[in-house]
């Protein structure tokens, strides 16, 4: 089966100050401290190849190049070497809600969400109802963005994704969203995505997790892709035992 996502080759250094600060006046008095930079390695001649229906999971340590690898393949960010394909739509989940404005509400951010994916105003009023229900807000759907809790903002954040209709999802620890009740309505909807035939890259620090929905298991550890494992998700080996 052709790959729908696939990467060559990427690699990634990031220049950052030896001595970081934000306060001016450490800028003024330090300030040859602060013009020395110290390069990091992000990633490191990372290939690899998403299938039509796959799901692929990438597990490893914080400051593994998890996270820089997906914006990357999302477009979100630049290599300094190698090549990104993509051959469909994407829809992707990073962090706290990140394009979604403070100050309105969470029907007026998902109707600007909709509206940058090509969704028009009579089909985004049609799903808004869905989408508000699934991220479980109440009463607090005509609060500003900005008085959102973390769990609150992470569970619009991820109604709002999860239910564009695109080719490939690219999804960042989706699994720690919210508390135990929205995980679990989290993981049944991702098995719907996966029955849809849906093509997906998710990011987690739980093993386990990866291992009970996807394909195949990407370690990457210090940018680099380490090992690849196949999987028998957990309700497969099921299916077979029965």
């Amino acid at each position: 089966m052709p790959s729908i996502l696939s990467c060559t080759e990427i690699s990634k250094t990031f220049r950052r100050a030896t001595l970081p600060s934000v306060l001016l006046q450490d800028h003024l008095l330090r300030w040859r401290l602060h013009r020395k930079q110290q390069h990091v390695q992000a990633l490191q001649n990372v290939s690899l190849s998403l299938r039509t229906g796959e799901w692929l999971g990438l597990y490893g340590p914080n400051g593994g190049g998890k996270t820089t690898l997906l914006r990357i393949l999302a477009g979100l960010m630049r290599p300094d070497a190698g090549s990104v394909y993509r051959g469909g739509t994407l829809s992707c989940f990073f962090d706290l809600g990140v394009g979604f404005h403070p100050e309105r509400t969470a029907e007026e951010n998902i109707r600007f969400h909709n509206l940058l994916h090509g969704i028009s105003g009579r089909e985004s009023s049609r799903r808004m109802r869905e989408i508000l229900d699934f991220a479980g807000l109440g009463m607090f759907e005509q609060w500003p963005f900005k008085c959102y809790s973390t769990g609150m903002k992470l569970r619009l954040a991820f109604a709002a994704i999860a239910h564009i209709d695109a080719d490939i999802y690219l999804l960042d620890e989706v699994m720690a969203v919210g508390d135990r009740e929205f995980q679990d309505r989290c993981k049944d909807y991702l098995q719907s995505m996966k029955r849809r035939g849906k093509a997906v890259i998710l990011v987690s620090h739980s093993l386990p997790s990866l291992e009970e929905i996807c394909d195949r298991v990407l370690f990457l550890e210090r940018g680099r892709i380490e090992r690849e494992e196949s999987v028998v998700p957990i309700s497969h080996a099921v299916s077979a035992l029965g």
